[in-house]
């Protein structure tokens, strides 16, 4: 009898979004086939990796705007051209195959994380959430900081001057550590700088960590799914607040919000040592 297997993808859009309107449900999905694919971003593997039995990294080129699921660079994805050039031959015959393409699943993010959604292809999907726990190779931090330095939304992204009035008062007593990706993230002068490296290392760091700390954005959710508390502020409150708390809290993590979308290093300081 012939195999069946999925392929799930190419997810291209912004990470936040991947984490809890996409990655879960591609989980639950995943149980009833054979074999399944993933296709994403350079580095995402290891949120698949307890499910998909092949990733594929994707990136589109730097010309595109990134938006929730897709990115304008990547128009007319021809998936059978896309598999018959990066998977063999033999797994490609020896299945009979359903592909699901990227979007956001549901109507996040005021989905609870418990709402089952109908997916087209798949029917009704209770998404499946993992606690990632990681491994950060001996290295730990005490607090972790997501210094957003992003052109999207730029209005998000908090002042230099006040995150080093933050490690200056802080670094005699913890261990600061800096994650992100380089090229939309600040290493701040006093932390460590662990900045580009994999999620398996990112959530192990999370996992002993005291909080993160940064302005929202997909690390932050990320520390939900890992276990880690959070100290964050948003230009958006009246949407984000359930987010952090409820509707994508599936393991019921500490989340503290901070009044506006520019607090004072005072009151980032107080939360942190409080939390």
């Amino acid at each position: 009898m012939i195999k069946k297997g999925i392929v799930f993808g190419p997810w291209v859009g912004e990470f936040g979004w991947e984490l809890f309107a996409w990655q879960a449900h591609c989980r639950a999905i995943a149980r009833s086939y054979d074999f399944c694919v993933v296709v994403s971003r350079p580095g995402n593997d290891y949120l698949y990796s307890d499910f998909c039995d092949l990733y594929i990294p994707f990136e589109p080129d730097d010309s595109g705007i990134s938006d929730s699921h897709m990115n304008s660079a990547v128009t007319n994805f021809n998936i059978q051209e896309f598999l018959s050039a990066t998977v063999s031959h033999d797994l490609l015959s020896n299945h009979s195959w359903q592909w699901i393409p990227p979007a956001k699943i549901g109507h996040p993010p005021y989905d609870h994380w418990r709402t089952a959604v109908h997916v087209p292809n798949a029917g009704n999907v209770t998404p499946e959430y993992r606690l990632y726990r990681g491994d950060s190779i001996g290295e730990s931090a005490d607090i972790i900081i997501h210094a957003r330095n992003r052109k999207i939304r730029e209005v998000d992204n908090w002042d230099v001057e006040k995150w080093n009035s933050v490690v200056s008062t802080l670094k005699q007593d913890y261990v600061i550590a800096c994650i992100g990706q380089k090229s939309s993230s600040l290493a701040l002068e006093g932390t460590f700088d662990c900045r580009g490296k994999d999620l398996k290392f990112v959530t192990g760091l999370m996992r002993t960590a005291k909080c993160i700390v940064g302005p929202s954005s997909g690390p932050l959710h990320l520390a939900t799914l890992s276990g880690c508390p959070q100290v964050w502020w948003t230009s958006n409150p009246n949407q984000n607040y359930s987010r952090y708390t409820s509707t994508w809290n599936p393991f019921g993590i500490k989340s503290i919000m901070l009044n506006g979308i520019n607090p004072d290093p005072g009151a980032v300081i107080k939360a942190i040592t409080e939390i």
